[in-house]
């Protein structure tokens, strides 16, 4: 009898003991991912650095500041898509979130060798070729991210429900969420309080992770395929518009204080922070946003 229940107690543990396994073995393996994607993807950028190089010695803020801005834009573009496409892997062994974070990283490795909003007045750049760069950099983050939630699949707690206005990447529910890059640009011009590249990266990140955070409390249910994109659409009309109102003088605008705060983030934070800050955001809200309809259950 004591042998019986002994084997009974013995079996029912076996289970849980094997779900624990392969809990840890899950685990391990996203961190293994993780760490050679973000290797990977910081590498890619770090050939970049020597077709960045400015007349002022330094990485240049913008692509059109790079002595050679041919070479340096097309230097970019086989980064961004050799990025992509390694974040596109993380999205199918992981999740497209986690994939987006992982361009991110690339991008935010050569955001933190390049120049500074200092390099941007004193190196004879303006507000325009920001705004138009940002523009480009915009249909770059779009097109890796469609590439990562492409490969990646659909994420296992946003379901898809049929629906076209909810389901489509770029229906009513989406173009909501997009319309939290506005809090993010707010939320960045309260966070640029210095010149430090620093915080211009962390004000961008922040604009980043409010536009997830917010993005998914408006629409639960829609895979957010084109959100990392939203911030820096929104980036380049606040560079268009300043373009208008800004001084003509930004070496001027700088030495006296009167720099706009958000001419402090340079275009290339900008994209890292709202990649990564985004897939943070939304990552965040898992378990604050879930949808309550039934045909949600999994």
């Amino acid at each position: 009898m004591s042998d019986h229940l002994h084997a009974t107690a013995s079996d029912a543990r076996t289970p849980a003991m094997h779900a624990a396994s392969t809990d840890s073995d899950s685990s391990v393996r996203r961190l293994l991912v993780l760490f050679v994607s973000i290797a990977l993807a910081v590498t890619a950028f770090r050939a970049v650095q020597p077709f960045m190089g400015s007349g002022r010695g330094v990485i240049g803020p913008l692509v059109t500041d790079a002595e050679r801005p041919l070479m340096a834009g097309i230097a970019i573009l086989l980064a961004f898509a050799v990025v992509s496409a390694v974040s596109a892997l993380v999205g199918r062994l992981v999740n497209a979130i986690v994939g987006l974070f992982v361009l991110g990283t690339g991008v935010g490795y050569l955001a933190m060798r390049a120049g500074s909003s200092a390099d941007f007045c004193f190196g004879g750049s303006s507000m325009f070729a920001a705004g138009i760069e940002l523009i480009g950099w915009t249909v770059l983050v779009a097109a890796g991210s469609h590439l990562i939630f492409r490969v990646g699949g659909p994420l296992t707690d946003v379901p898809k429900t049929t629906e076209d206005h909810i389901d489509s990447p770029i229906g009513p529910s989406a173009r909501i969420a997009w319309l939290a890059a506005i809090a993010g640009v707010a939320l960045a011009w309260l966070a640029a309080v210095t010149m430090s590249k620093g915080q211009a990266i962390g004000a961008a990140t922040l604009a980043g992770f409010a536009t997830g955070a917010i993005g998914r409390m408006l629409s639960p249910r829609t895979t957010p395929v084109y959100l990392a994109a939203a911030p820096v659409a929104a980036f380049a009309l606040v560079y268009l518009f300043l373009g208008f109102s800004a001084p003509a003088d930004l070496s001027v605008a700088f030495a006296d204080g009167s720099l706009p705060r958000l001419a402090r983030l340079m275009p290339v934070d900008i994209v890292a922070g709202a990649l990564c800050g985004t897939a943070l955001g939304f990552g965040f809200m898992r378990s604050f946003a879930q949808p309550n309809d039934s045909s949600y259950a999994r």
